[in-house]
């Protein structure tokens, strides 16, 4: 690095009102608009604005081509502007809230420093042309293509085939920079045997970029160096284009807020993507592209005394043999691995590592794919290693892996330590290799194991284990098809066998070879063959059944309650309950139809019949009922009546709801018509109650438990229609019809039995649905003989107002509500056909026939009812 004594000469140089004057040169003062002919040198000292025009230049003799000491100014340059003595800067500024813009054709250069800031504030500078340091040796100076010295830019850009380059440097900071996008090129090309002083962008000691953005077309690089070096502070840096270097990005004893990769990432041999060194803090860095480098480079480096809060790869991270995908030898709080780790290659051993740890890490979780090559005694070829004195506090696998021959898929070095392993995915090796190796003085504290298939296949899909046992021992069972396997080889020591809290265990169930290759000695809890034990609910029974191959057998005796198991279980209830709210609502919204209209002497109309109504549902679920219907009709425009509909049977084979028979559906109505043969206006006005007890037997789903309680289901409603009836020709009428029905259905909360089979009885909150309906559709009568009739409609009814319900239980910890209608269909068809034959006077037979779309999916009812009807 330059001594600080090289930043202060130009401090001398401060041009202002007075206009140095040099005698190899003619100097221009720029006091108007425009500048129009060529200069040597070039003073900007009022707060003008001025233009360079294209084709014009400034060829500077002295040490700055042009000097802008003015504040407030503007410099628009579209030519050249070029410093020619060994040690100058093309553009120097000292002046504040100034504006730069170097155009398409506009190039600035300095034999040192293309561009110099010098303590000048709220500075703007966009490049589209180029800026460059142009001294090819290196002379002790700052040799960047953009020097900003304890000044401060609120934006630099870089544009589109905008270039900025330096012998050292593309853009040097040694203030402030707001906001520093580029959509060009930023490079630095010295190799001076520091990673850190040849680089695109350098952020020096105590200073501050807010963000750095490089976007697709932007290229930020140093062949020899770094693409970025901090030594001072960054906020973020987003990167979409490419960052590449012998080292991608340094962060030096500096902090850096936020890293997101969404582009490229390279470093060559021998170096790093993104190296976090030297007391450096990064909070939180992101890959969702691609970090990567050839043999011997490493991907992710943090340093020892160094820390990354939140480590997140969902992109790729690739190198080459001897390679690393990230190693952590400080601090990291969260190390996530949801994308790609690939290192090394399978046709030759070498030292390769998807993680390595020689620090501490608090949870690292690999939900994506970790890679490596081949290994063999004098290599180490490990997807994640824990090395000596380090930690790992919890360590979960939900992804893949994958070591080659002679490798490992996780290996803990002698003395390291992993407090808690879960494996719900897949850690295989290779040839020779181990999934999981610890060494004999290496501590697992606990490992959970979900990896394996069935009693057939333990060779190719369990999981394989050498060295040191863990202190704790869990096999998860997932169904009865596949469970957690555990093959050891070259065990020691002992570990205490247990089942994995949310196991899905089917009782009295052998699960077969669940551990091979383990002695009695290596079972704390074993009795000669047997270990008899009872862990997190679960009881059990361990056998030895091959002393010689060390194969053990699982029988689980007893489970505690599951919860997706309970969850599942709620859910057939709830669709149970949707055919039961269904059959209720169709006999409340049939009932509204109900009517007695055969009046005698004395205008009483008596009515007796039955009805059926069946719900389309896989369990034939249906309702027979009786009738009982009446009417008074005090005067011919109006009548008023009253019916009870009353349960006989429900057929619900196999039900998960029984509805009692005891309350019946009582219901009032009137009505108002213009005549008595059916033509003209008719209104009707219908309101009914029903209340029927009901109750509830969960069905048992694996381990859910087979619950029971009682409750009320209330169904109620009113409905008014109009319709008018035209006469169209002899004995036949249409009527067109509309109208409105509002509609509740609410069951009570209720608590389920403890029993012996129920030792975990769930409460129920109530369920509560209503609808307000519009009604609308065409009616029809025709009267074929004088006793003898037959009437139909056809219509539609759409949902203008719902509330749907949710189902929801407690009593067991992660059950969530059910909504109870999710899809509902709010627009139906309905039709009615029905035929009446006059017996006597005042005497009919009807039946009629009704079809309901309901509000659930594929749900629908069919309603037969026959009558009887006397007036009297």
């Amino acid at each position: 690095m330059k001594k600080i004594s090289n930043y202060l000469f130009p401090l001398v140089l401060v041009l202002s009102a007075t206009v140095p004057v040099y005698a190899n040169g003619a100097t221009c003062i720029a006091n108007s608009a425009v500048i129009s002919s060529d200069c040597s040198d070039l003073t900007i000292d009022a707060a003008v604005s001025t233009a360079i025009n294209s084709g014009v230049t400034v060829s500077g003799v002295t040490q700055m081509a042009v000097s802008v000491s003015a504040s407030n100014a503007a410099l628009n340059n579209s030519g050249l502007i070029d410093s020619l003595n060994a040690s100058t800067i093309g553009l120097y500024n000292l002046g504040s809230n100034n504006v730069f813009i170097n155009g398409v054709s506009g190039a600035i250069n300095g034999s040192w420093a293309g561009f110099y800031n010098n303590a000048g504030s709220s500075l703007s500078l966009t490049n589209s042309g180029s800026i460059a340091a142009t001294n090819t040796v290196d002379n002790g100076k700052d040799n960047a293509g953009i020097v900003n010295f304890q000044g401060q830019f609120n934006i630099l850009s870089n544009g589109k085939g905008g270039s900025i380059s330096g012998l050292y440097y593309g853009v040097e900071n040694l203030g402030t920079i707001n906001v520093l996008n580029n959509y060009g090129t930023m490079t630095g090309t010295l190799n001076p045997g520091d990673p850190v002083s040849s680089s695109g962008i350098f952020n020096g000691l105590n200073s501050v970029i807010g963000t750095i953005a490089n976007y697709q077309t932007g290229v930020i690089s140093s062949s020899t160096g770094s693409g970025i070096a901090n030594y001072g502070q960054i906020s973020v840096i987003n990167n979409s284009g490419v960052i590449a270097g012998a080292y991608g990005i340094i962060n030096s004893g500096g902090v850096i807020g936020a890293i997101n990769n969404f582009g490229s990432i390279t470093s060559g041999a021998s170096g790093v993507g993104i190296y976090n060194v030297g007391n450096s803090t990064i909070t939180t860095l992101t890959n969702a592209g691609t970090i990567s480098g050839p043999d011997t480079a490493t991907g992710i480096f943090n340093d020892p005394h160094s820390t990354i809060t939140t480590l997140v790869n969902t992109g790729s991270i690739v190198l080459g043999n001897n390679g690393y995908g990230i190693i952590n030898n400080g601090n990291m709080d969260t190390l996530t691995n949801a994308g790609s780790i690939i290192t090394g290659s399978t046709s030759s051993a070498a030292d390769t590592i998807g993680i390595s740890n020689q620090g501490s890490i608090n949870t690292l979780i690999n939900a994506g794919s970790i890679t490596v090559g081949n290994g063999d005694p004098i290599y180490t070829s490990a997807g994640i290693v824990n090395f000596n004195a380090s930690s790992i506090s919890t360590l979960i696998n939900t992804g893949s892996i994958i070591s080659g021959d002679g490798g490992y898929g996780i290996y803990n070095v002698a003395t390291g330590t992993i407090g808690t392993l879960t494996n719900m995915g897949s850690i295989t090796s290779g040839i020779g290799g181990y999934g999981i190796y610890n060494e004999s003085a290496g501590i697992i504290t606990s490992l959970t194991n979900a990896q394996g298939g069935n009693g057939n296949t333990p060779a190719t899909t369990a999981l394989t284990y050498g060295g040191a046992l863990p202190t704790n021992y869990s096999i998860f069972l997932t169904s009865q098809t596949h469970y957690g396997q555990l093959v050891g080889s070259g065990l020691s020591g002992a570990t205490t066998f247990s089942i994995a809290a949310g196991s899905y265990a089917t009782l009295n169930h052998i699960y077969s070879g669940v551990l091979q290759g383990f002695s009695a000695s290596n079972l704390n809890n074993a009795v000669g063959s047997r270990v008899t034990g009872a862990s997190n609910g679960y009881t059990y029974v361990l056998t030895q059944i091959d002393p010689a191959s060390g194969i053990w057998n699982l029988d689980v005796l007893s489970a505690p309650v599951n919860l997706i198991d309970t969850q599942q279980s709620l859910v057939n209830t709830a669709s149970a309950l949707q055919n039961i709210y269904t059959l209720q609502n169709s006999v409340l919204a049939n009932s509204f139809s109900y009517d007695c209209n055969e009046f005698g002497a004395n205008g009483v109309c008596i009515s007796v019949g039955g009805r059926n109504t069946a719900v389309s549902a896989a369990n034939g679920l249906n309702n027979a009922s009786g009738l009982l219907i009446a009417a008074y009709r005090p005067h011919q425009n109006y009548r008023i009546g009253a019916y009870v509909d009353q349960n006989l049977s429900v057929n619900n084979t196999g039900s998960t709801v029984n509805l009692g028979n005891n309350t019946p559906l009582i219901g009032l109505f009137g009505a108002w018509n213009q005549r008595l043969d059916g033509t003209g206006t008719e209104v009707k006005i219908s309101a009914a109650y029903g209340q029927k007890s009901a109750t509830i037997s969960r069905q048992v789903v694996n381990a859910s438990e087979p619950g029971t309680g009682s409750s009320q289901l209330n169904s109620q409603g009113a409905q008014v229609t109009a319709k008018y009836g035209f006469g169209v020709v002899e004995n036949v009428i249409v009527a067109p019809y509309v109208g409105i029905r509002y509609t509740q259905n609410n069951m009570g909360g209720y608590t389920e039995g403890t029993s012996a089979t129920v030792t975990a009885p769930l409460t129920y909150s109530a369920l509560n649905t209503n609808a307000t309906t519009a009604l609308a559709g065409l009616g029809a009568s025709y009267k074929f003989v004088a006793q003898a009739g037959v009437f139909g409609s056809a219509g539609v009814e759409t949902d203008t107002n719902t509330a749907n319900g949710t189902y929801s239980a407690t009593g067991l910890s992660g059950l969530t509500p059910i909504n109870f209608n999710a899809n509902p269909v709010k627009t139906r068809p309905t039709a009615m056909l029905g035929a009446y034959y006059d017996v006597a006077k005042n005497q009919r037979l009807g039946i009629t026939g009704i079809y309901r779309q309901e509000p659930f999916q594929a749900v629908s009812t069919t309603t037969v009812m026959a009558t009887y009807t006397i007036g009297m």
